[in-house]
């Protein structure tokens, strides 16, 4: 019987040319050479010979589990196989890498044949990770929604299945609550190789060049960080800042508390990234100078904080200060308390330049604000005062 109709069509395949060529040596290498690529494809590590096969097998976690992994037999079975493997790098493969050898028909049969039922064993063998597993954490029920849970989950990934797991997240991403895409895509992002960032972000790329729905570009956004959006394709980028800047040129808040263009909310923390963002920065302008207070209330609530970041330049920020003293003075609430919640995190230009213009707003006996060097910020609000009337019981 020959040792074709012995062993899998996979590992045949790689060795055919050599032992039929009477290079036994070289088919036994070639053999190693497919279990060296199964260990690395199975427990998305970048090892090699000993190092490799105990990032894969070893540990008391092991990436690749021969069994249940339960019982203390199941447990020497896996050590037990490890240890073999480290014998065939050591005794098989690093004498016939490494020094002049010829084995013989049988031998080269003998050990083929082995690691023909080592390979079926590991394709046999459980993951401890998998992409589908990884997905369905993503939507688990009770996932945590902190840091600390999203940075365990990330750092099981195997590094080598880093940038597929992430892939499988953004295309299923749809169906993952945000808040807890939130915490895990900062987490996967930064574990990322290099080689992984380019080939995801190529990924999105390709899905931001043709989407239309609106919570595909939403969701999108969501599984990316702004200091990555320069490094979408600019078509793709230059498309989905287009359509952004419209919906916030577009949106409003009514005066029922109902916001429309919804989406153009989402490029609030990207917008200062935007290569378009000169234009983006005088739709904002534009809203705060009109004289229709629901345009003023979506910059008030949407923008308002990241505004400094956004209207960079000096005359853009000249023209913004303007307008948010302009619409105070025409009692707009919402501007107003927006300053008041925010001024104390503006830079100091921006500081300095809103408390000149508010200068006849502000009162220094009872302040909205005051500055860090001590200039006070507008006029706090009168509280009605309480009376027995008002208490229910």
């Amino acid at each position: 019987m020959s040792l074709q109709t012995q062993i899998s069509n996979e590992l045949w395949d790689v060795i055919a040319s050599q032992y039929e060529d009477g290079n036994f040596s070289h088919a036994i290498l070639e053999a190693i050479h497919l279990l060296t690529s199964v260990l690395r494809e199975k427990s998305g590590t970048d090892g090699d010979g000993v190092p490799l096969v105990g990032q894969a097998l070893g540990g008391d976690a092991p990436k690749l589990r021969i069994n249940a992994f339960q019982s203390e037999t199941d447990k020497n079975i896996q050590r037990g196989i490890e240890h073999i493997l480290r014998g065939v790098y050591l005794a098989i493969r690093n004498p016939r890498s490494h020094n002049q050898f010829k084995d013989s028909q049988q031998d080269a049969d003998s050990i083929i044949h082995f690691l023909d039922f080592i390979l079926r064993l590991l394709n046999a063998s459980r993951e401890a990770f998998t992409i589908e597993k990884f997905v369905l954490s993503a939507s688990d029920p009770d996932f945590v929604e902190s840091k600390r849970y999203a940075e365990i989950l990330a750092a099981e990934i195997p590094a080598g299945r880093r940038g597929d797991a992430i892939t499988a997240l953004f295309k299923a991403r749809d169906t993952v609550e945000m808040n807890k895409l939130r915490y895990l895509v900062p987490s996967l992002l930064s574990l990322l190789s290099e080689v992984q960032l380019a080939e995801y972000l190529g990924a999105v790329s390709d899905e931001l060049r043709t989407v239309t729905e609106d919570k595909s570009i939403r969701t999108s956004l969501q599984m990316l960080t702004p200091d990555l959006w320069s490094r979408i394709a600019e078509p793709a980028r230059l498309r989905v800042e287009n359509k952004l800047i419209r919906d916030v040129s577009e949106g409003e808040i009514l005066q029922n508390g109902k916001t429309t263009r919804g989406l153009g909310t989402w490029s609030r923390r990207f917008m200062k990234r935007f290569a378009l963002r000169p234009e983006a920065a005088q739709v904002l302008l534009n809203k705060l100078e009109d004289t229709d207070q629901d345009d003023r209330r979506y910059v008030a609530r949407y923008f308002f904080s990241v505004l400094p970041e956004i209207l960079s330049d000096e005359g853009e920020m000249r023209r913004g200060i303007r307008a948010i003293g302009s619409a105070i003075r025409d009692g707009d609430i919402n501007i107003r308390e927006a300053v008041v919640d925010n001024i104390l995190q503006f830079p100091t230009p921006w500081q300095n330049s809103l408390a000149e213009e508010l200068k006849d707003l502000s009162s220094t006996s009872n302040p909205a604000v005051i500055l860090a060097d001590g200039t006070p910020i507008l006029e706090a609000q009168q509280t009605a005062e309480i009376t027995d009337d008002d208490i229910p019981f």
